[in-house]
């Protein structure tokens, strides 16, 4: 009789584990989608015509969200455990299940610098037909130097597999 309640157990509850969660992930687009624009000159810091990594990977359980060009990032760190459609709210040292943390970070010889998205909100919606979350990115962050400070545009605009 135990081992029949066990079985019991475990079908019930290993649909639910695998329909709900956010696949790991690693990806290579031909096209890096990630603008972060000086607001003065309008340079890029990514190319758009060179190609970007993608990792979806959890940090404590929490899922985490890196886009790679050559010696630079941008990484999102959630607070929950998979991705919702919502709206969600970027800002520095945020805790909530509605707020996301973003951070542009490079690596110039032994020296890597990072840099944290001060503000912006973050859709995300799911194609239910195609099987794809759709994450559209939009924030500003300040870069200070000594006494100046220079804003950039933060823009990006992906997708991911979801299953």
């Amino acid at each position: 009789m135990h081992f029949r309640h066990y079985l019991f157990t475990m079908i019930l509850l290993c649909p639910a584990v695998f329909t709900f969660a956010q696949p790991e992930q690693d990806s290579s687009l031909r096209r890096c989608p990630v603008f972060i624009t000086d607001t003065v000159s309008a340079n890029n810091f990514f190319i758009e015509g060179l190609p970007c990594n993608v990792k979806l990977f959890r940090v404590k359980g929490k899922l985490t969200l890196e886009m790679k060009q050559k010696d630079q990032y941008f990484t999102l760190f959630f607070h929950d455990k998979k991705l919702k459609t919502q709206s969600y709210s970027i800002a520095r040292g945020s805790n909530g299940k509605k707020e996301v943390e973003a951070r542009y970070s490079f690596r110039s010889g032994s020296q890597v610098s990072y840099v944290d998205v001060s503000r912006g909100s973050m859709e995300v919606t799911l194609d239910e037909e195609k099987k794809l979350w759709h994450l559209k990115v939009n924030g500003m962050l300040a870069n200070m130097v000594e006494r100046s400070v220079t804003w950039y545009r933060v823009k990006a605009e992906f997708f991911l597999k979801a299953e």
